[in-house]
């Protein structure tokens, strides 16, 4: 009979035994202690053996059962384990296979990692720091910590929470608040959480890949401002095969079909993708559909968090959200014949799941949507307001500016995206003058630890929240949405700066065609007229007033704060060296160029050949480099010239007499053929 030996009660190695669940041939999984067993599914085709063996052990072992081959699973790091088991293989004649953890993003251009090749090493590094230190590298070489000085009131050692280890520990002195038992695998939150709960400065972890939870220790301490001191991992055997790769070689090896799971003929050639909304996050408020998609897939994909609950219940999982990665997984495992991908939330509202549902169709999958309760409803139901009353947006992985959309919608809802965005938001509402907003928010929602927070921006300004909470706003004086341009001019703090009056900027702003996520430079702002009504004008585009007068400038930012554009940005400058960092431009206004036109729209054309330019000129001076521009741009097809002259009325005793303004020409190219 068909037989395997496989040593490891790795994630790779259960992983590998479930792959041939049920199959004919024969597995003998050796696992070191007796959690490790529990993990392990129980079927006629799987023996468990529990225990530590050295190499005699190991070649008495594999004597006994004489297997076709030796698959070792061992964690990348217990290199005297891979030692012994390769000479248990070579003395007895069993072929060797090792099996490879795959290793996971290079954080090595980050200035916060220190990478090491032993513990030795890694408590050499720290002894010569300050602050707290908390150890993620298990009890095996803790040991090696008690070198640095102070180490019990420095480290913090995070183990397993087993009788011996404890005893270990306490021998070593890492005891009470030093010591901390508990399983893993850990998500990017608790990591993140437990860092700063111990206030933590260093974090020392192995490069253990993506089923060692080693992205979420690295994210959560580059999160946190701790930094990362990374042990190395052992130099592998250039032979060495992935569990897609071990998988695929006993497949082929074995001639095992391999759909063997689905006996419907029928249906074997269509490969089946759930994606599934898991809801805010209790497993209480996931569907019946979802639940039993859960139980009978093939395997579970998601994001470490969201798979975290399901992890210990015997089914193959693969942690990633990318939709690149789930992708070509499912292409490497084409014994895989239904997967689950787990999303928070529902999969309609801000979702991962966006743009899934066709790449998968591309590639042949039958892709088959279950919905689940997007948080938002979750929340708004907690707090008896229907969804539909309010404006539904999200902050998590964008920056959106939440301040317009505060400022013309009676209540709006978001995902805050990042654990300062409360912070943040409550500062620019308190300039803006917004005293009066309510804020709530909710955090953990779902979770044992749900709370939920109301306040002021004043009384919330210093609260701390987790990234992944809910904020609803409630703005009592809400502002209608302004209906075209042609803010009043003396409605702007002006003094004696110059100033683009309303009804040039209503001709100047209609020929810019600003659209949807503009980016626009204002180019001698002046007082910020211009600027102003931009930023009014959409909610997701955003200005740069670029401005070199002090007094300018000022003026500027007490526009700003009267109209509350929290995306107009003021840089104080002169063009073009003042917005060489900024971001590239998809319009511009020129209302003074300080003699600097030509270069000015060169450098513009530089960052964006395609930007739309409307620029005023009033002088003789610069009416006369029009032509320059048509020689040096060859813009002359599309440049458009107006001149405007207009009279405004003016009372002189009982009567009103016209006052004629300067004439100013108005000139308008480039862009994007269907912005013209």
């Amino acid at each position: 009979m068909s037989c395997i030996v496989i040593f490891g009660g790795t994630a790779e190695g259960r992983q590998l035994a479930e792959f041939f669940l049920d199959s004919e041939l024969q597995i003998h999984i050796s696992v070191a202690t007796e959690y490790g067993a529990g993990l392990l599914p129980k079927r006629p085709n799987i023996r468990v053996h529990c225990g530590r063996m050295d190499k005699d052990e190991m070649k008495v072992f594999l004597s006994g059962l004489l297997p076709d081959f030796c698959v070792d699973a061992t964690h990348p790091y217990a290199a005297l384990a891979t030692e012994n088991i390769c000479k248990a293989c070579e003395e007895t004649g069993v072929p060797y296979r090792r099996l490879l953890r795959e290793e996971i993003g290079d954080f090595s251009a980050q200035e916060e990692v220190v990478y090491v090749d032993s513990a030795e090493e890694a408590a050499d590094f720290l002894d010569h720091t300050t602050g707290k230190i908390l150890i993620t590298t298990g009890s095996r070489d803790l040991e090696k910590y008690t070198a640095i000085r102070d180490y019990k009131s420095r480290c913090i050692a995070r183990v397993l929470p087993t009788v011996q280890v404890m005893e270990k520990c306490s021998s070593l002195g890492f005891e009470g608040k030093n010591v901390i038992g508990m399983q893993g695998p850990f998500c990017e939150e608790l990591n993140y959480w437990m860092l700063k709960q111990l206030n933590a400065e260093w974090m020392v972890t192995k490069s253990s890949g993506e089923c060692g939870g080693y992205r979420e220790k690295c994210e959560a301490a580059l999160r946190a401002n701790a930094r990362l001191v990374v042990i190395r991992r052992p130099e592998e055997r250039s032979d060495a095969l992935t569990l897609s790769e071990t998988i695929r070689f006993l497949e082929d090896y074995y001639k095992i079909d391999r759909e063997r799971k689905r006996p419907d003929k029928a249906t074997r050639q269509v490969r089946k993708v759930y994606l599934i909304g898991m809801g805010p996050g209790s497993r209480k408020l996931i569907c019946r559909e979802a639940q039993e998609c859960i139980e009978n897939c093939d395997v579970l994909i998601g994001a470490k968090r969201i798979l975290e609950p399901y992890i210990h219940e015997n089914k193959p999982y693969y942690n990633s959200y990318r939709k690149d990665e789930i992708l070509a997984y499912l292409k490497e495992h084409p014994q895989v014949y239904s997967a689950a991908v787990l999303y928070s939330g529902d999969i309609g509202f801000y979702s991962g799941a966006r743009g899934m549902r066709e790449a998968l169709a591309e590639e042949g999958f039958q892709v088959i949507p279950v919905s689940g309760i997007a948080s938002p409803i979750y929340f708004l139901n907690k707090l008896g307001i229907g969804w539909d009353e309010v404006h539904l947006v999200s902050c998590h992985g964008q920056d959106r500016n939440l301040i317009p959309l505060i400022r013309h919608e009676r209540r709006v809802c978001t995902l805050i995206g990042k654990s300062d965005t409360i912070t943040q938001t409550c500062k620019k509402l308190l300039d803006f003058h917004m005293d009066d907003v309510r804020i709530t928010v909710g955090e953990w929602l779902s979770y044992p630890t749900e709370r939920v927070v109301s306040g002021t921006p004043a009384e919330l300004l210093k609260e701390k929240f987790d990234s992944l909470s809910l904020a609803l706003f409630e703005n009592p004086g809400c502002e209608p949405v302004r209906a075209g341009w042609g803010i009043s001019d003396e409605n702007f703090f002006r003094d004696r700066v110059p100033m683009t009056k309303q009804e040039i900027r209503v001709i100047s702003l209609s020929k810019l065609k600003l659209s949807g996520g503009f980016v626009l430079y204002d180019i001698g702002a002046g007082t910020g007229s211009v600027s102003v009504e931009a930023a009014l004008s959409r909610d997701d585009g955003y200005v740069y007033a670029i401005e070199k007068n002090p007094v300018a400038v000022s003026l500027i930012l007490q526009n700003k704060n009267k109209f509350r554009t929290e995306n107009l940005e003021v840089i104080e400058g002169t063009a073009p060296e003042a917005f060489r960092t900024l971001a590239a431009p998809t319009h511009v206004f020129i209302g003074g160029s300080g003699g600097n036109l030509i270069e000015i729209i060169r450098r513009v054309r530089e960052k964006n050949e395609n930007a739309r330019f409307v620029l005023n000129a009033v002088t003789l001076e610069t009416i006369a480099q029009i032509e320059e521009i048509n020689r040096e741009f060859d813009v002359y097809s599309d440049m458009e010239v107006v001149q405007v002259n207009t009279a405004k009325s003016r009372p002189l005793g009982g009567y009103h007499l016209m006052s004629a303004q300067n004439p100013v020409y108005i000139v308008s190219f480039g862009g994007k053929h269907g912005e013209r």
